[in-house]
């Protein structure tokens, strides 16, 4: 194990996590190895400009010493022995320095680590809204002791170890939320039991994000308690609902999605962030209605001054009142829908982040024209919850589209649309025979 000898403290920084689609199927996907008839999770996340910024150095000392600076300003100090047994206490015991333990504990059982210092000096990220500030905690801890010691860890190596410190805490959190070490790389994220592959997300057009502090509150490890009631095996109306919206609804969804993302139609992405949201509230809060009835969300998401600046939104990561993301029309329309926002709501803050065109991509020519045509169609998901709030979804047109690229999920649409209008087109020839038909008669003295 090499240690860094510069003397100089490394600069880190640790982004949030945003989840565009799929919150909940992470941890959803993994218990199919419970039971097989559980479809893979999805997500497609990106990492938010906001986060943890530190300085960490060696210590001779065996101890992990943290320094933290939260996102209002205060700032709080603890130093914990590099003991396993006293490392396994404090993360169980859950808090805000639990998070950091259980990482610590990890490294130190598997590479017995030595001391570490970490000052947290500047953090821009809201802590406890669902940009996962537990999991980038997690995450600055693996990386601090696997760059200064030499570890050798992977991106995803890193991320390994954040997951199993967070799930040492009370929160039993999926992988979802250490894809914040990825940084501002969109990815889809599929779980399939303990199988997780990680795929890059095509972007063609910016999409100019508005993430909403909702001053207000809300308990993950409730709404995960009251969801995870539903698997492996749900009994119950209400639990099957919540699989088949965690499952082939969600991996339904998440295709639109990476298509609508690939062809730059930015506008019905944002109603599909809608429809998301839609099937969310109904499937989702009969399982933890004291957490996500979420008055204070949904008061955003409707908010009328808004609405012509928008294509739509959603809640982020648990959802509950904790954070909104609103899908802008613009960057000009973002910094309007900040200025409204704040001054309707009172403690409301709001976070302006603009995902970029990924390396590459460019919206497909008609590209906007075919996914509309997809998006027109009522998702299988929506079209079961009108007929009676439970109905499955087709499974596999999801499974199948976990597989297929954006740009085949494109030229599928653009043939649908085709086939479509080919009918269209006979009518209109036969009517226009009738009406020359007619005109002749007319000319002619004739009665038709």
């Amino acid at each position: 194990m090499t240690v860094s000898q510069s003397g100089e403290a490394l600069e880190l920084f640790v982004p949030g996590r945003l989840c565009l689609f799929g919150e909940h199927s992470d941890w959803a996907g993994a218990m199919r190895k419970y039971n097989p008839d559980i479809v893979p999770g999805r997500t497609i996340v990106v990492g938010t400009e906001q986060g943890l910024y530190a300085r960490v150095l060696p210590l001779a000392q065996p101890v992990l010493r943290l320094r933290s600076t939260k996102d209002d300003g205060t700032t709080a100090e603890r130093e914990f022995p590099l003991d396993a047994d006293l490392l396994a206490q404090e993360a169980q015991a859950g808090g805000f320095w639990s998070y950091a333990a259980g990482t610590a504990y990890r490294l130190l059982v598997d590479f017995g680590v030595g001391g570490l210092s970490i000052d947290n000096y500047r953090t821009t990220l809201p802590l406890k809204k669902g940009l996962s500030s537990s999991a980038a905690l997690c995450v600055l801890v693996a990386r601090a002791f696997n760059r200064i010691y030499g570890l050798r860890l992977t991106t995803r190596g890193e991320m390994q170890y954040a997951y199993e410190g967070e799930r040492m805490t009370p929160s039993q959190c999926g992988k979802m939320d250490q894809a914040c070490a990825f940084g501002s790389t969109p990815v889809l994220m599929t779980y399939d039991g303990d199988v997780l592959s990680v795929a890059g997300a095509a972007v063609a057009a910016p999409l100019h994000l508005v993430l909403v502090d909702l001053a207000a509150s809300k308990d993950t490890v409730v709404i995960l308690e009251g969801l995870q009631s539903a698997f492996p095996h749900p009994t119950t109306p209400e639990q099957r609902a919540c699989v088949e919206l965690l499952g082939p609804i969600n991996a339904d969804v998440t295709s639109r999605a990476l298509a609508l993302m690939a062809a730059g139609d930015v506008q019905q992405l944002g109603a599909l962030m809608s429809e998301a949201q839609r099937l969310f509230t109904a499937r989702a809060t009969p399982l933890c209605p004291s957490q996500l009835t979420s008055p204070v969300l949904h008061a955003v998401l409707s908010h009328p001054p808004i609405q012509h600046l928008i294509y739509g939104g959603k809640g982020v990561g648990s959802q509950g009142d904790g954070t909104a993301q609103l899908l802008c029309r613009g960057a000009a329309e973002q910094a309007e829908v900040c200025r409204i926002i704040e001054a309707s709501f009172p403690g409301m803050a709001c976070m302006p982040f603009t995902v970029p065109p990924t390396k590459g991509a460019a919206p497909a020519a008609g590209g906007a024209t075919s996914a509309a045509m997809c998006a027109a169609t009522p998702s299988a998901g929506e079209a079961g919850l009108a007929a009676n709030g439970t109905s499955s979804s087709s499974v596999g047109g999801a499974a199948n589209g976990a597989a297929a690229s954006a740009a085949a999920g494109l030229q599928a649409g653009l043939q649908q649309g085709l086939a479509a209008v080919a009918p269209k087109q006979k009518e209109l020839q036969a009517a226009q025979q009738r009406l020359a038909d007619l005109q002749a008669a007319a000319a002619a003295g004739g009665v038709q």
